[in-house]
């Protein structure tokens, strides 16, 4: 929160040199709330040992889009161009994972069972801060239209299945159950793009609504707890918003 108002106050004052030679309500804010559609499906594998032997398990994570909320603002350099910068967050979702554990059987070479299980109350959050060039296209006194694109700077943070703890069914070793599976909540940043397009409608000189459609993309790397390899996951997506538009 602190580094998006470090960042917009920069932007102030480069541009304020400019800003200042032209009209008024150079300034602007937005408040947004939207819906990102971003959906995939992330397969986890994991292993521990047991009987001297491995055991291995996967976990199937289907990651969903969902609402969001942003605010940002700018300055503008010209009467059609302007920089400006976001903040937004997708509000924390919770998810099951379908396990499935296959274990070596101690009495028998190459022998193995499976079991199947469910990992429930699996959260993931994600932010992003948005920096933008921004291409005002006025239509009526009213009502413009911005077009705006830049580089965009994600954090992720994700539960995963860290460990499967199984237990013998019966006494001859033919069949376990899954007892228990416990997750780890793993973080990363990357560095992703924006692009855009924004409509405003200035209903009083100052206050004004708008609607926004905008595609985003970052890949971050997120650490197995197990310790294998890390897990690859798109970031971003299509996103839509409305919300309010302000004027200083």
């Amino acid at each position: 929160m602190r580094s998006f108002f470090s960042a917009l106050a920069a932007l102030a004052l480069f541009a304020a040199p400019a800003a200042a030679q032209s009209a008024p309500h150079r300034v602007f804010a937005n408040i947004n709330f939207g819906f990102q559609a971003q959906s995939q499906d992330l397969s986890q594998q994991g292993s521990f040992p047991i009987y001297d032997e491995t055991a291995t398990f996967e976990a199937i994570h289907e990651l969903d889009g969902g609402p969001f909320f942003e605010f940002g603002g700018g300055i503008g350099l010209t009467d059609k161009f302007a920089v400006g910068a976001s903040y937004s967050f997708r509000t924390t979702n919770t998810r099951d994972a379908a396990v499935t554990v296959s274990v070596p059987n101690p009495i028998g070479t190459d022998t193995l069972r499976t079991a199947s299980g469910v990992a429930t109350g699996l959260e993931r959050s994600e932010r992003a801060f948005h920096v933008q060039a921004i291409w005002i296209i006025p239509v009526t006194v009213e009502f413009d239209v911005s077009i705006f694109g830049g580089p965009s700077f994600f954090r992720v943070e994700d539960d995963l299945v860290e460990s499967v703890t199984i237990a013998e069914v019966g006494g001859n070793f033919s069949q376990v159950n899954i007892t228990d599976i416990s997750v780890q909540s793993q973080s990363n940043t990357a560095v992703g793009f924006n692009l855009g397009i924004d409509g405003r409608y200035m209903f009083m000189p100052n206050v004004g609504a708008g609607a926004m459609l905008r595609f985003t993309r970052g890949s971050v790397d997120l650490t197995s707890p197990t310790g294998e390899a890390d897990h690859k996951l798109d970031v971003g997506g299509l996103e839509i918003a409305a919300g309010l538009r302000f004027k200083f």
